[in-house]
């Protein structure tokens, strides 16, 4: 028999505070930290800022400033009218305006990269850097918490508070073994603390907050997962979870300094360095070929979104910044006539070269080492194109001519497709793209884009016919020099015409 599926809003929730949630913090705490939410006009008759205006005010960079605050509208703490600009919503005036909730607030500051030594607070049972670590933790996740005034106040200072401190909370238990450990059985916690090399203490504390989060739970003295995290993490979906945790690690120190991102144009994580790229693509094309298999079902959607518009027997297809590689395999596997050329840096296609002997496809493979910003594409010589969520890792000031060199290189009726995420029209979400653009800012990269700003950039290049499709997980947007009939029914739902 089957066990039952797991509650799809749990999964939401934990993926959610593995990838996302120490971002909306950090977007919230720079917002506050920058001083931005006191320059919002607030009130009745308030006239709302443009964003030019509000980074002038702050002496910040405009492109800052629109990354922290577009979350802060997604959540609905700001509001954004059109053409006129930001203001403060009233709920969000009307809490800001409590001095001991500002207190409270403006105390959480100091405890960011603190909280990223939680693992050796749990080990030792000690303080941290002269700071009771496990106390702050218990006070609060785990004490009754001085009362906010009002829900959309709470709503605040939990995601301002505690978001990044349950991110961290799940690192702690990855690294620690815990979780791998809880998928084997319960047991009592001085049991797991000395298999584990924990404190009894620290460990109580983080299973503590992990069962506020429903992860575990303690019954007649032993601890162990909860009904939904074991279903959800189990032996096999286990470090397929645990996967996202090293790579929200990795910005972590740079979000602690977000507003000194902001305010100075000054990057602690700089992926325009090529050494610090270089490290951070690596490690990300390794996370990625370890659930190739998974992301190929994917990919193979939009190979048949695609084959509903134009054969790919025979087709050229070119794989810019490829990664692991899988979304050209997918186009390799779409025919057996197919070519697919995978372009990325020489460390990058080290990880792909054994996906495509695995699948047979090296026959049909080339392999080409190059900047995707500087190699010559060449003159009609691809009837298909990928771009796998490769433009949020560009400068935004290079991707006019990105664009034209792309559109010189199709063929007649070919097609450019734009894997990644997509922004509504006004860039208020969904949230999650919102923090992986926030995620683009603070390493100094490129940013994620609406519709109409892809077709800002594909038109004045020819490819002045472009939709955006609803994929499994992310969207894809497919443009063409309008000598492509769109399918009548395509094989996903349109995001917009």
């Amino acid at each position: 028999m089957s066990k039952p599926a797991v509650s799809p809003a749990f999964v939401q929730q934990l993926n959610f505070l593995a990838r996302d949630a120490s971002n909306e913090s950090a977007a919230l705490q720079a917002a506050f930290s920058l001083g931005l939410l006191d320059k919002l006009p607030r009130g009745p008759g308030a006239v709302p800022v443009s964003l030019e205006a509000l980074a002038r005010q702050l002496g910040a960079n405009a492109r800052g400033v629109r990354a922290v605050i577009e979350p802060l509208v997604g959540l609905g703490f700001v509001r954004l009218e059109e053409v006129r600009g930001y203001s403060l919503a009233d709920a969000t005036a009307a809490f800001l305006a409590q001095d001991a909730f500002t207190a409270r607030l403006r105390d959480v500051l100091a405890w960011w990269h603190v909280v990223a030594k939680l693992p050796e607070a749990v080990r030792t049972g000690g303080p941290v850097d002269g700071r009771d670590l496990l106390g702050w933790y218990r006070a609060l996740f785990l004490e009754p918490s001085p009362p906010a005034p009002g829900p959309e106040a709470e709503d605040f200072h939990d995601r301002f508070a505690r978001n990044f401190a349950r991110t961290q909370a799940l690192v702690t238990a990855a690294e620690l073994g815990l979780l791998a450990r809880l998928v084997e059985s319960s047991a009592p916690k001085a049991t797991l603390a000395a298999e584990l090399g924990a404190h009894p203490e620290g460990l109580g504390v983080l299973l503590g907050v992990l069962a506020t989060l429903d992860v575990t739970r303690e019954e007649d003295g032993r601890w162990g997962f909860t009904e939904s995290a074991a279903r959800m993490l189990d032996a096999t979906s286990l470090p397929y979870f645990q996967r996202a945790l090293p790579a929200t690690m990795a910005y972590w120190e740079a979000f602690g300094h977000l507003d000194e991102a902001v305010r100075e144009h000054r990057f602690r994580l700089d992926l325009r360095q090529p050494e610090t790229a270089r490290r951070i693509y690596q490690e990300n094309a390794s996370r990625i070929s370890s659930i190739f298999a998974s992301h190929l079902r994917l990919s193979r959607k939009a190979a048949e979104l695609v084959g509903s518009m134009r054969s790919l027997a025979g087709a050229r297809v070119l794989d810019v910044g490829t990664g692991s590689g899988v979304w050209g395999a997918a186009f390799g596997l779409a025919a057996t006539t197919t070519h697919v050329t995978y372009l990325d840096s020489p460390h990058v296609l080290d990880a792909v070269r054994p996906h495509l002997t695995k699948l047979k496809l090296e026959a049909r493979s080339r392999l080409w080492e190059g900047d995707c910003l500087t190699v010559d594409y060449g003159e009609a010589e691809y009837d298909v194109i990928l771009l796998p969520q490769i433009i949020p890792a560009l400068p935004p000031e290079a991707l006019p001519g990105f664009f034209a060199k792309l559109a010189r290189a199709l063929r007649p009726g070919g097609l450019l497709l734009i894997s990644g995420y997509l922004l509504t029209d006004r860039r208020d979400g969904p949230l999650d793209a919102l923090y992986f653009s926030l995620r683009r800012y603070v390493s100094n990269e490129g940013d994620v884009l609406s519709l109409p700003e892809f077709r800002a950039l594909l038109t004045p290049v020819g490819l002045s016919s472009a939709r955006g499709f609803d994929m499994p997980i992310q969207q894809v947007v497919v443009a063409h020099r309008g000598d492509v009939a769109w399918p009548v029914v395509p094989s996903a739902a349109v995001t917009a015409a």
